[in-house]
């Protein structure tokens, strides 16, 4: 089986030891009322996918830096193709927007969050 780029194991959700093993416990489309529920431990290699009490905190701040933005790639498309709309629409249209996204804005921010600042690193014995 070819080794799994970083970038891959990321975008779906793996382990940043192994890149196998899930993050979260449920898919988004399997469970959507689940979509925050974490595997403690990565259930391939074992590794604890928080380091520390309270570690996701901080990927607070990287969900801050995808709303600001998906609200501004938002606001120039709808700006540009819908001129003419109250400022009102733009507002109601974001908000939904903001709220379909909340599943993905959260999971991607912690698992970016892990990547960047969890101190795990890639281990090719662990496949």
């Amino acid at each position: 089986m070819p080794e799994k780029s970083s970038l891959t194991a990321l975008l779906q959700g793996n382990c940043p030891r192994c890149r196998q093993g899930k993050i979260f416990t449920w898919s988004i489309l399997e469970k959507p009322g689940k979509f925050n529920t974490m595997n403690e431990f990565c259930p391939h290699c074992g590794v604890r996918l928080e380091p520390e009490p309270g570690f996701y905190q901080g990927a607070m701040y990287v969900g801050y830096g995808f709303t600001v933005a998906l609200l501004v790639a938002f606001s120039v498309i709808f700006y540009l193709f819908f001129p003419e709309k109250s400022e009102w629409f733009h507002i109601g249209v974001f908000v939904g927007i903001m709220v379909l996204f909340i599943p993905l804005n959260y999971r991607y921010s912690r698992i970016l969050y892990l990547y960047l600042f969890g101190g795990i690193g890639y281990d090719r014995t662990k496949k």
